[in-house]
């Protein structure tokens, strides 16, 4: 197995409101294939109000793909419970370390608060299932070939809607969750707020995936090389019709494991 067992394509795009002040992106994102095959997609948000949110959603992204990469090695694993276990372990030292990257480079004048960012991401087995793992709001999605079956591990905020949390508060680890991807699952979707807004709908049972707006992308990038593909997502995520339903920064990270 190889990084040919995936297909992959990520964008991110400046939001409205970014844009009208003249600020960068503050999302950031990691797509990594291992020499195994196994995938490792990352995405964090960098909160509009923290001075250094985009740094430190580089760093938590950073930090985790390559903890992730370097303990899976460059063969594709067995899948067990104890190599789930594992990848938890390693994801909450990867954490660790973009803290501790974030507090070394602090300035005087500012704090770890300043660099606010959230996480989700994934490391999947071609097939053969993963993990989804998550701190705040953003969402990720797998979805299955047949029948239409997904599983997603949802937004979570505060108090309040506008609310969420992220990797640098001090309860970070009561607020980190993590989600079993069983087998089956061949299409992966990770996301930021940004999409969040419109690809989710609201549900009595909870936020659910809103299909036609997952499906059509799906299904070009499966069909369209790397560079083509990005160039259409970018394009689409930068829409009229998408920054109608929000002026935040969106970031889509998307792969399917070779059929």
């Amino acid at each position: 197995m190889s990084p040919a067992a995936w297909r992959v394509a990520a964008a991110s795009v400046t939001g409205a409101y970014h844009a009208f002040k003249g600020d960068a992106c503050q999302d950031r994102y990691r797509l990594e294939v291992t020499a195994g095959g196994v995938l490792i997609a990352v995405v964090s948000d960098g909160a509009g109000s923290a001075r250094f949110g985009g740094e430190g959603a580089a760093m938590v992204c950073e930090h985790v793909t390559t903890a992730l990469a370097r303990a899976i090695g460059r063969v594709q694993p067995k899948p067990s419970r104890a190599l789930l276990l594992k990848c938890c372990r390693v994801v909450r030292s990867g954490i660790e370390a973009a803290r501790a990257q974030a507090l070394n480079e602090v300035p005087p004048d500012a704090g770890l608060y300043d660099y606010h960012a959230t996480l989700v991401g994934a490391v999947v087995l071609p097939g053969k299932g993963g993990i989804f793992f998550h701190i705040g709001d953003g969402a990720a999605l797998a979805v299955a070939a047949d029948e239409g079956r997904w599983v997603m591990s949802e937004p979570s905020n505060g108090e309040y809607s506008y609310e969420t949390y992220f990797f640098t508060e001090g309860n970070w680890r009561r607020n980190l969750r993590f989600k079993l991807i069983e087998p089956g699952f061949d299409t992966i979707f990770v996301m930021s707020d940004g999409v969040t807004d419109v690809g989710l709908k609201n549900h009595s049972s909870g936020p659910q995936p809103f299909m036609p707006f997952f499906e059509p992308i799906g299904r070009f990038l499966a069909g369209a090389g790397r560079e083509e593909g990005e160039k259409a997502l970018t394009a689409t995520l930068d829409s009229d019709a998408v920054r109608e339903k929000t002026n935040d920064d969106k970031t889509l990270v998307w792969a399917q494991a070779a059929r």
